[in-house]
């Protein structure tokens, strides 16, 4: 039977994938296939693209996540310990992407315009060394969201 709470949680599982699929997508598989392939005039243009649409992807589904997020907690209609952890953690990994795309993003960016440089080497491996940590706080998530739908007896 269809409900509005299955259906946030939905939504709410749609924008985890989403968010770390392309993350993880964009840095195993994209980023060293770009550095191979590409010569360094080129890769910027193409990473400039990158990081302008990743970045909307990723900021807009952690939006969905907020939502949702606050949905799901106004159905359970209890905060547990468990869920205040959580909670402190999908407000780092939030503060986290904001950084990695709003600051060292926005700095490539500009950088970028003027074509390859050193300092964008190492903000780009600052982007992505903040990218696998998101996504590990994330995969972290993950697990006590298991924890929080099958009850206090499940992460034991």
């Amino acid at each position: 039977m269809f409900s509005l709470r299955l259906f946030v949680l939905f939504l709410h599982v749609a924008a985890v994938i989403v968010a770390l699929g392309s993350s993880l997508f964009s840095t195993f598989a994209l980023t060293p296939v770009l550095a191979e392939e590409l010569d360094p005039t080129i890769r910027i243009k193409v990473v400039r693209r990158v990081i302008r649409r990743l970045g909307a992807i990723v900021l807009t589904s952690l939006a969905v996540l907020v939502v949702t997020g606050l949905l799901n907690v106004l159905f359970i209609g209890g905060v547990s310990m468990l869920l205040l952890i959580k909670l402190m953690l999908v407000v780092m990994v939030i503060g986290l992407a904001l950084y990695q795309y709003g600051n060292i993003g926005a700095q490539i960016w500009r950088l970028s315009a003027a074509g390859p440089s050193p300092e964008i080497a190492i903000l780009q491996a600052r982007f992505r060394k903040i990218g696998l940590t998101v996504g590990s706080i994330v995969l972290l998530i993950v697990y006590l969201s298991l924890g929080l739908t099958r009850g206090a007896d499940a992460i034991r």
